[in-house]
């Protein structure tokens, strides 16, 4: 698979998501990142969000025969794969440690870790992220995320993701996967510096990520997201689910114009995104108040509802400071997919990206030579209005037109 002279082809990057499968592979040509070729298959994921799949089924049936298929029916090279743990088999703890040389870390979150989990540590894997120092009263702490999975768990899942015919190269966790979409582009300095906050918002649940520079200092999952908005659609209309989320899509490309169905549907959803947001915000609060003097200049929205723009609007509204859609796949040659995957700003590919991505190493050169200080706003954000010029409702987040860092 991978070669001294000419591109370099990457594992398949695999998002085993509860609406949809994903798969993009990279290859490096010429110190430039290309995809190569990518496929999705929907899923039928109607029902509320907190449902969740049996631990025999790490995934699902429908998942697995999508994949095969996929597998068969697309232009991937070779069958090496980069998938992250399913979400639910992932236990996320903190810890708050005195200050220690870097390499007694590992053995001390080892130790610490067989008290704050509900199963036995020596049967899990057991990882960890330093995420900076606190303050805890007078006295200094180093924060330390701790990510946990029970071996069995993990064993099951690789046995399963065999049997669809993907070779295992490597597996990952989520918040590291979506983070390093934002990693590739820390380069000089001040990029270091940058205090970035990134926003998932999938189908069943939503991820918070802080992180300053290259690393991350702060992760949280919230159990809410795009099933909840349909299905409060679909209870306000009196339609299924899954018309409910093809409603929704239908206003955010403009495609439906009836005003009276958008402002029902607007009405049924403003609940959610109102809880969600405050979520959010907490989730801000909280890094700005531990992290003292890390102060966020910009939020990014990705996954499968990073293009609402009800929702950018809440939280600019109640954030103040710029929001916008992610956009993945910016500085990649994406024209082997097709235009309907590709379509600005493509958050929802920020997972299989950040996985296929795994592999690669170094920086890569912008594909028209533009610095990146000179990055164009998404064409989304070109009809950007501020929070004091509409309702939030109205507003959609305001963009940044030249920004050192646009993931």
């Amino acid at each position: 698979m991978f070669r001294l002279n000419g591109p370099q082809i990457h594992p398949i990057g695999i998002d085993i998501g509860h609406d949809s499968v994903k798969m993009l592979q990279l290859e490096v040509r010429e110190q430039s990142l290309v995809v190569h070729a990518t496929a999705q298959r929907m899923l039928d994921a109607s029902g509320p969000a907190s449902t969740q799949p049996s631990p025999a089924e790490l995934i699902s049936p429908q998942a697995a025969q999508a994949i095969t298929e996929l597998l068969s029916d697309g232009n991937f090279a070779g069958r090496a794969a980069v998938a992250s743990l399913p979400r639910h088999i992932v236990h996320v703890k903190n810890l708050r440690l005195p200050p220690m040389p870097a390499a007694e870390v590992a053995a001390v979150v080892q130790f610490e870790a067989r008290g704050i989990f509900p199963f036995d540590t020596d049967e899990a894997k057991v990882d960890f992220l330093i995420a900076g120092e606190v303050r805890q009263g007078t006295d200094v702490r180093q924060e330390v995320i701790v990510l946990a999975a029970r071996c069995a768990d993990v064993d099951r899942f690789v046995e399963q993701l065999h049997r669809t015919g993907l070779v295992v190269d490597s597996l990952d966790v989520e918040p590291c996967s979506l983070y390093r979409t934002i990693d590739r582009f820390v380069r000089r300095r001040e990029d270091e510096q940058e205090v970035h906050v990134l926003v998932d918002v999938g189908s069943r649940g939503t991820q918070v990520l802080i992180g300053k520079g290259r690393e991350i200092s702060f992760f949280k999952a919230i159990e809410m997201g795009g099933a909840d908005f349909n299905l409060d659609v679909s209870r306000k209309l009196g339609i299924r689910p899954d018309e409910a989320r093809a409603l929704r899509r239908r206003f955010w490309t403009h495609a439906e114009t009836d005003e009276t169905v958008r402002q029902a549907v607007l009405d049924a959803t403003r609940s959610a995104m109102e809880n969600l947001t405050h979520e959010i915000c907490l989730c801000l609060r909280y890094h700005s108040v531990t992290f003292r003097g890390q102060r966020a200049v910009k939020v990014r929205v990705s996954g499968g509802e990073g293009g609402e723009a009800q929702l950018l609007a809440k939280l600019y509204s109640a954030l103040a400071i710029p929001v916008e859609p992610c956009r993945p796949l910016y500085n990649l040659d994406c024209s082997v997919m097709r235009g309907v995957d590709r379509r600005d700003p493509a958050g929802e590919w920020t997972v299989a990206l950040g996985l296929a991505l795994k592999r690669t190493a170094g920086k890569f050169a912008a594909l028209d030579g533009t610095p990146r200080a000179a990055t164009p706003p998404s064409p989304r954000s070109q009809a950007a209005v501020p929070a004091s010029a509409a309702s939030p409702d109205e507003a959609i987040a305001a963009p940044v037109a030249t920004e050192a860092v646009n993931a």
